[in-house]
């Protein structure tokens, strides 16, 4: 199993000392690292020593573009109120740059109208058998919008994490824009 690892959320796991997984139908616990973390893009790698953990296990692939408008998602995960596996369906509504919430950040993400609740986030959103994404935040008060963290922003997590530098950032131009509203503008003469 070299080379294989879980990806999930960095929000799940930023500020803890210990971490196990499970798999699903399984009820042993294994014990994980944290072995890279990108609060920015609020993605995480998670390694798992123990040899049984990955036996019978497939890995997933991520695809190599985005998904399309109105393409079908489903998201797995084990939202708030169940101890089963929870895959939930949508489509996707929107693509653009998107506050991320952990780190107060913008960028690009997939926007879907499968429900996405607390116990979800770190999750695959899959189309066709390939992985779209990671599930990762919801629209407070709205039902039924979800963003899931697109496979570009994962590429450059898994790409940079590989280099000798280790993790790099987004590029960030520092720059910040507000919206005016009712504002009116005099030319003088």
């Amino acid at each position: 199993p070299v080379g294989l690892r879980v990806l999930t959320n960095a929000h799940l796991v930023a500020d803890t000392t210990f971490v196990q997984v499970r798999k699903h139908g399984n009820s042993e616990r294994f014990e994980a690292s944290v072995e890279a973390l990108a609060h920015e893009c609020d993605v995480a790698m998670l390694n798992v020593a123990d040899r049984k953990f990955w036996a019978d296990s497939d890995p997933l692939i991520f695809a190599d573009e985005l998904p399309q408008l109105q393409d079908s998602i489903s998201v797995i995960g084990y939202p708030t109120g169940g101890d089963n596996l929870s895959v939930t369906s949508g489509v996707v509504s929107r693509i653009e740059m998107q506050q991320y919430t952990h780190a107060a950040t913008s960028l690009l993400a997939v926007q879907i109208d499968a429900a996405i609740n607390s116990g979800n986030s770190g999750g695959p959103a899959v189309k066709d058998g390939w992985v779209y994404g990671i599930a990762f935040q919801n629209l407070a008060g709205a039902d039924g919008i979800g963003f899931v963290i697109p496979t570009p922003v994962i590429h450059h997590f898994l790409d940079s994490v590989k280099s000798k530098a280790g993790y790099q950032r987004f590029c960030d131009l520092e720059v910040k824009c507000q919206v005016l509203q009712g504002l009116y503008a005099f030319v003088a003469p």
